[in-house]
């Protein structure tokens, strides 16, 4: 996506734009905050200026995150909640939903972001725990190995499956084309302000979870066990604390709720990982 030609050549005729691609480790983000700043920013700058040229405008859906939020002022978080970013790649998406803001008022270019909380299913990198920390858990415990949760792990966390994301997606497509006909309106998510072709909706379950209930559920599906060790100082330092969606206005103005429960979501992952694991190793 820093590849503004091939953007430009993959842009053209499209209706719709899934901006999904992004560095999205918070601990790498802060190691090298140079890579974070070209994929996330100079790369959502790329699909911006592609969308730009287009004659007929596209709609782009983005994957934005809960980090542009960070260490919550507020809970639950609502659309309109300040953001207050804890480590650079929630700085980094945070921008690249204020370009999209800045392209749909000058541009017309309609743009959704879907501020995704943390997200787990099938398909998923298990390498790595600095990508979506419950599925490296879930290959952990796979694979008999030690879960090690920071501090108490009493910080509550809000998990959405896979599915319900993907169902969001579509959802806020839908809605950014009629948002761009002057045909959709959400007074709570249009946070630029009326008539702008702009959006901002939290996708989460609205749930929160405690971090060491999940990992102890996540352990004991598994062969692994858990071990409660200190908090590193580099993870603490970005440490969010709690995180709790309000989803009320993705469900009014998009017609979305997720439809996958925890415990179900589990289910499905742990078998999806039972079979294909060794691919993801």
């Amino acid at each position: 996506i820093t590849d503004l030609p091939l953007v430009q050549k993959l842009v053209q005729g499209k209706d719709t734009i899934y901006h999904v691609a992004a560095q999205c480790s918070h601990v790498d983000s802060m190691i090298d905050p140079w890579l974070d700043v070209d994929y996330n920013c100079r790369g959502a700058l790329s699909i911006l200026e592609a969308a730009k040229q287009q004659t007929k405008k596209p709609v782009i859906v983005y994957a934005g995150t809960r980090a542009a939020l960070g260490a919550p002022l507020e809970i639950p978080v609502h659309e309109q909640s300040l953001p207050n970013p804890t480590d650079i790649y929630g700085v980094n998406k945070l921008a690249a939903e204020l370009y999209g803001a800045v392209y749909a008022r000058v541009h017309k270019i309609p743009f959704v972001t879907l501020r995704l909380t943390n997200s787990y299913g099938a398909r998923h990198q298990m390498k790595s725990g600095k990508y979506g920390i419950l599925n490296w858990f879930i290959s952990l415990a796979l694979q008999g190995k030690t879960i090690k949760v920071f501090g108490t792990g009493e910080q509550l966390r809000d998990y959405l499956y896979i599915d319900d994301a993907i169902d969001a997606f579509v959802k806020a497509s839908e809605f950014a084309s009629k948002m761009g006909e002057g045909k959709a309106t959400s007074k709570k998510a249009q946070i630029s302000g009326k008539g702008i072709p702009f959006a901002v909706f939290n996708i989460a379950s609205g749930r929160g979870l405690k971090f060491v209930d999940v990992a102890r559920n996540v352990a004991g599906r598994g062969l692994g066990n858990l071990e409660m060790v200190p908090w590193p100082a580099d993870r603490a330092a970005i440490e969010t604390g709690d995180y709790i969606a309000d989803i009320s206005e993705a469900s009014a103005a998009l017609g979305w709720n997720p439809k996958v429960s925890f415990e179900d979501g589990l289910d499905r992952t742990f078998g999806y990982y039972r079979d294909h694991l060794a691919k993801y190793l």
